[in-house]
C-alpha cells in the first residue's frame, strides 16, 4: 500500500508534467522552431512537430492507461474479456448482437481468439488505437501539441481511456474523422457515426450536432441552441420521462430514471468547462480573423460551447444519462485552447493569462482526482 500523496507523485503527476518535460528537450534542441512559433500562427503556417516526440510523449500516456487492472468499469470489462470463447465460432454465438456495443464485443473476442488471451495487452491496443487517433488529430491541427497534450492530462480526457473505453474508442475515432466536418463531407460523416453506434450508441448525437459545428461561432443558430438548452433545463423532468418511454425495450430501458436520483454534474465541472467559450466570445474578434487561415477553429469554438451547455444540462438533470455525452465535444478543446491563448492574448495579457489557466488546470486536476487509487500488474494496488 502507498499512501495517496505518494501515487499522485508516482504516476498522475508524473502524466501531467510528461509533456512540459519533452517540450523542455525539443525547445532546447530546435531553438529556431520555438522561437517562430508564433510568427508561423500568424502566417497561416501549420507545421506538425516530429512524431517521434508526440510518440514519446503519447506512449507514456498509453503505456501507464494500458497497463492498469482495476480502475472505474475496467474490471468489468476484463472479466468479460475473461469470459469470451478462445475459438472462432465460440465468438460468434458467444455475441448478442442487440447489446449497446456488438461490434466491441466482436473485436474483443477475435482478439483473444487470434492475437492473445491476456487482458493486458487488449486494454493496451484499445489505450494504442485511442490514443493514436487523438495523436493525429492533434498533431495535425493544434499549434502547441505540448500545451495540447497537458490539457489532455490536466482536464482529465485521459481518464476515458480507463473509464468508459468503449464510449472513447468512438470519441477518438470520430475525432479523427473531424475532417469531414471541415470540409463537409456530412454523408460520409454519417455513415461514419451510424458505424460507430455498433460500437457505443451514445454517439448519435453527433448528427444533429454536426450541423451546429457547421455553422458560423455565435450565429443565430448557436443563439437557437442556447434557447433549446435553456427551454431543456426548465422542463427537464417531463422531457426525460418521454425518454425513458421511448427506449422503453432497448438496452437502456431503465437508466433514464437515474437520473431523479442523481445529483446531476459536479458544479465545479461546469464551471471550469463553461471558461473556455466564455474567454472565445471575449476573443471572438480576434479568432474570427483566422477563420480562413484555419478552418478547424470556428468547429473547435462551436464544440466547446457545446460541450458547457451539455455539462450545465447534466447539472440540473442527470450526471450519470447526460454527462457521457459532452467527452464527443470536449475533446476539441485540445486545440482551441492553444490558439486561443496564441491568437486572443499578446504580451503581458497573454502570459497572465496563460498562468492563471495552468493554475486553473491544476486545482481542477487536483479536485477531480483526489482519493482515486491505480491498480496494475506492475505497481499492485496503490491507494
Amino acid at each position: 500500500q502507498v499512501n495517496y500523496g505518494d501515487f499522485i507523485m508516482i504516476i498522475y503527476w508524473s502524466m501531467m508534467l510528461w509533456s512540459p518535460i519533452v517540450y523542455l528537450f525539443y525547445s532546447l534542441s530546435n531553438k529556431e522552431e520555438t522561437m517562430l512559433k508564433e510568427y508561423n500562427i500568424r502566417q497561416g503556417i501549420q507545421k506538425k512537430l516530429p512524431i517521434s516526440y508526440c510518440i514519446a510523449v503519447f506512449g507514456y500516456f498509453i503505456f501507464w492507461i494500458g497497463m492498469r487492472r482495476n480502475f472505474g468499469d475496467t474490471l468489468a470489462y476484463i472479466n468479460a474479456f475473461k469470459r469470451m470463447p478462445s475459438d472462432f465460432s465460440g465468438v460468434l454465438e458467444s455475441i448478442n448482437w442487440d447489446s449497446k456495443g456488438p461490434v466491441f464485443d466482436l473485436a474483443s473476442g477475435l482478439f483473444k481468439c487470434f492475437i492473445s488471451d491476456n487482458y493486458t495487452w487488449w486494454l493496451m491496443t484499445v489505450a494504442i488505437i485511442s490514443g493514436a487517433c487523438i495523436l493525429h488529430t492533434v498533431r495535425k491541427y493544434s499549434c502547441d501539441f505540448f500545451l495540447s497534450s497537458f490539457i489532455f492530462i490536466a482536464m482529465l480526457t485521459f481518464m476515458w481511456m480507463m473509464n468508459g473505453i468503449r464510449q472513447f474508442v468512438c470519441v477518438a475515432i470520430l475525432f479523427a474523422f473531424c475532417d469531414l466536418i471541415k470540409n463537409k463531407k456530412f454523408i460520409i460523416y454519417t455513415l461514419v457515426v451510424l458505424l460507430l453506434t455498433t460500437v457505443h450508441s451514445t454517439v448519435i448525437i453527433m448528427i444533429p450536432v454536426y450541423f451546429l459545428a457547421r455553422s458560423k461561432p455565435w450565429s443565430k443558430m448557436t443563439m437557437v441552441f442556447i434557447s433549446g438548452i435553456i427551454l431543456l433545463c426548465l422542463f427537464a423532468e417531463p422531457f426525460f420521462n418521454g425518454v425513458d418511454t421511448m427506449l422503453s425495450g432497448t438496452s437502456y430501458e431503465g437508466s433514464v430514471a437515474q437520473f431523479q436520483e442523481d445529483d446531476g454534474v459536479n458544479p465545479i465541472r461546469v464551471a471550469f468547462y463553461s471558461l473556455f467559450p466564455i474567454l472565445e466570445f471575449w476573443k471572438k474578434d480576434e479568432l474570427a480573423e483566422y477563420y480562413d487561415k484555419y478552418p478547424i477553429l470556428p468547429i473547435c469554438i462551436n464544440m466547446s460551447f457545446v460541450t458547457a451547455l451539455l455539462y450545465l444540462v447534466g447539472m440540473v438533470t442527470s450526471g450519470i444519462l447526460i454527462g457521457r455525452f459532452p467527452i464527443y465535444c470536449e475533446v476539441y478543446n485540445l486545440i482551441i485552447i492553444p490558439y486561443l491563448l496564441d491568437i486572443g492574448f499578446k504580451g503581458k495579457e497573454k502570459s497572465i493569462v496563460k498562468i492563471l489557466l495552468i493554475i486553473v488546470f491544476i486545482f481542477f486536476f487536483l479536485l477531480q482526482t483526489s482519493g482515486m487509487g491505480y491498480d496494475s500488474e506492475l505497481t499492485g494496488t496503490i491507494v
